[in-house]
């Protein structure tokens, strides 16, 4: 098959690899792979991943610091680039993941008579209104309009969980919607020795470590993990390791400010962004995982994070969001106030080696069940039905 890729970001060079970059690494053993690039994408930070794919470049595009007005800004240029692809390069699938571009090609998917999938792997009207403190009902109800229309031109969906399908469900009732969850890299993603793993970040033992990583933004509790952190150190020595970037610059400086206020600034331990092959070594030098997302549609997902963590032995500090717990089946602890936070933390700590020894044996079984081989086999499974179909 001749496949389409229209990824959420530069896929290539975004600093965390995301769902459709995995997925496509499997596919490309077995189709050619067309891969829509986000020229001058404002968080494409010239780091290029390898993948067998033809890129395809967007002519003229403009340069953009915001990123909802890039996309914006840029339609012309991606309408026509789309355009190009399908009339000269045969393909047989459209794959989507965005909000104005999964429009266009889901529109024009629909008027060259091509199938189109939508991964919709996010709540797109919540995530992309979250940056704008105006006009925020404005830019949900658009996205929310726009989505709506990519949702009904698509011939079949899939989400990352069952809350999203129910979302989904509300505004196409009628389409096929299929759940694949996110997953991991089984090779990449398991236990270390902690010890070994912390002299290779340049941290010392002895001392409880949790860490929070990944996108640090508005949806993201950092203000109530600083919080509790600063009470659970006057009985536990327990540190923080943040490994992450902001797409608001001003939530990261404000992580750092809350920490000087609560006076446990030395006990944070800030490092930028790292590379994802980097990354089992900070989650194995931990004690626990945080993931303290706030209750928005667009955290009722399966996270990498926490599969990440899981596949690597680490329990996983969380909301209490009911997506988690349907699929995570161990190594998951929630918490509804700041107060059950810092009760569920304690109690996790007192056990500690009994938990991570009951998680390393978990894990096998985890990896086998998440990692992305298998999930894009199930994604091949849609593929061969949308070609039975069309």
């Amino acid at each position: 098959m001749r496949i389409l890729l229209i990824p959420p970001n530069d896929l290539l060079r975004h600093p965390i690899p995301n769902r459709m970059y995995h997925i496509a690494k499997r596919f490309m053993k077995k189709h050619d792979i067309y891969l829509l690039s986000y020229t001058k994408h404002p968080l494409a930070e010239g780091i290029k991943r390898k993948l067998k794919a033809v890129e395809i470049y967007i002519n003229n595009a403009l340069t953009v610091k915001n990123l909802g007005f890039y996309y914006l800004l840029n339609t012309p240029q991606i309408y026509t680039t789309i355009k190009r692809i399908i009339e000269n390069r045969g393909i047989d699938v459209v794959i989507h993941a965005n909000i104005i571009p999964s429009f266009i090609a889901s529109e024009l998917a629909k008027r060259f008579g091509i199938p189109n999938i939508y991964d919709f792997v996010d709540y797109y009207p919540e995530s992309a209104s979250t940056y704008y403190t105006r006009g925020k009902w404005f830019v949900e109800l658009g996205v929310k309009f726009i989505v709506a229309q990519a949702l009904k031109n698509s011939d079949i969906i899939v989400t990352p969980s069952y809350g999203l399908k129910k979302v989904i469900e509300d505004f196409v009732p009628d389409r096929s919607i299929h759940v694949v969850p996110n997953g991991i890299d089984a090779e990449l993603f398991k236990p270390q020795d902690q010890a070994l793993a912390r002299k290779a970040i340049r941290l010392d033992s002895g001392y409880y470590l949790a860490l929070l990583q990944g996108s640090l933004d508005v949806w993201v509790d950092i203000t109530g993990v600083i919080k509790v952190m600063s009470k659970l150190r006057k009985a536990l020595d327990i540190r923080l390791l943040v490994v992450g970037f902001s797409h608001a610059k001003h939530y990261y400086r404000a992580l750092l400010k809350c920490a000087k206020y609560y006076d446990i600034d030395k006990y944070v331990y800030m490092y930028p962004t790292q590379p994802y092959e980097r990354m089992p070594l900070f989650i194995n030098s931990c004690d626990l995982v945080f993931s303290p997302v706030r209750k928005m549609i667009m955290n009722f997902a399966t996270p990498l994070k926490i599969a990440e963590a899981l596949a690597c032995g680490v329990p996983v500090v969380t909301t209490d969001i009911i997506e988690f717990k349907l699929w995570f089946k161990r190594g998951i602890y929630v918490y509804t106030t700041y107060t059950e936070l810092e009760n569920v933390i304690k109690r996790l700590l007192s056990k500690i080696d009994e938990v991570k020894t009951a998680l390393y044996d978990y894990s096998h079984n985890f990896r086998e069940t998440f990692n992305w081989d298998r999930l894009a086999e199930k994604y091949e499974k849609i593929l061969e039905l949308i070609a039975q179909n069309y």
